[in-house]
């Protein structure tokens, strides 16, 4: 009874620091234990446990809403296949080491993979991607970030165009991650808006590694999308898996969870 009983506590505190993360944008590990009455470790735990469900986003010291404000526009593209892109963040976050420069484009996926960056120290992120900046702003304040000019793209809240090019003419990192919105094995990875792969295009000219994020869900997802690079026009492409090994036989590089 007893052990039925500490379960459906937690399940009970779980819910209600949903309710917070909810209400308030964000909440502290300390304001969980000041709250229930539990030690640092629970209320971490508890923490690990829900962003593994997709309900919150853990940070340094606490936990922020998947679904905030500062990312409006991306947070029903961040539940889709989100367990398959944290994976996919996280192996991506391993490459990255502190006191380094990395480019990062716009997406769901590259929003996941900053998000796993809160670990990391003395970072400089230059990106193209409104959600990208506003997070690592609210969240990470390590991190040092700058901003490619461009035109705002509303609807994909990034910024594109001929000053993207210009921004990034000095601009030289360690890595550049991309995400992709299909894959065609035998034409190469897609984005969905021309603009898109035009900028995408740009940010691999000026990395020394090119390493492209995709779920696995992305291959053969080619419709009427715009190619941005050939399979084997970047260094690494990592995934959750990679279906029947088809990008694994055309591309230089690819790293998977299994």
């Amino acid at each position: 009874m007893g052990t039925t009983g500490g379960r459906l506590l937690a399940e009970e505190r779980r819910k209600r620091i949903v309710g917070m993360v909810d209400e308030r944008q964000s909440v502290l590990v300390s304001s969980i234990c000041e709250e229930f009455g539990v030690s640092a470790v629970t209320a971490r735990g508890d923490l690990d446990y829900l962003e593994q469900e997709g309900l919150l986003k853990r940070t340094h010291g606490g936990a922020v809403a998947v679904t905030q404000n500062v990312i409006p526009r991306v947070s029903e593209r961040l539940r889709k296949n989100a367990s398959a892109k944290r994976l996919i963040a996280r192996l991506a976050a391993e490459r990255v080491h502190d006191g380094e420069m990395i480019l990062v484009g716009s997406g769901s996926t590259t929003l996941e993979f900053v998000m796993a960056l809160d670990k990391k120290r003395d970072l400089t992120i230059v990106t193209n991607a409104c959600h990208v900046i506003d997070y690592a702003e609210a969240h990470l304040p390590d991190v040092t970030i700058m901003s490619t000019g461009g035109k705002l793209e509303r609807k994909y809240r990034h910024y594109c165009g001929p000053l993207v090019v210009a921004s990034l003419r000095d601009v030289y990192a360690e890595e550049v991650f991309l995400g992709a919105d299909g894959f065609e094995p035998s034409f190469g990875f897609l984005a969905e808006y021309e603009q898109t792969a035009i900028a995408k295009v740009e940010f691999l000219r000026h990395a020394r590694t090119r390493t492209i994020l995709m779920d696995e869900s992305k291959v053969g997802a080619g419709r009427s999308f715009v190619r941005f690079a050939k399979p084997d026009g970047v260094d690494v492409v990592i995934m959750d898996a990679d279906p029947d090994g088809l990008v694994a036989s055309v591309a230089k590089k690819v790293v998977t969870a299994e």
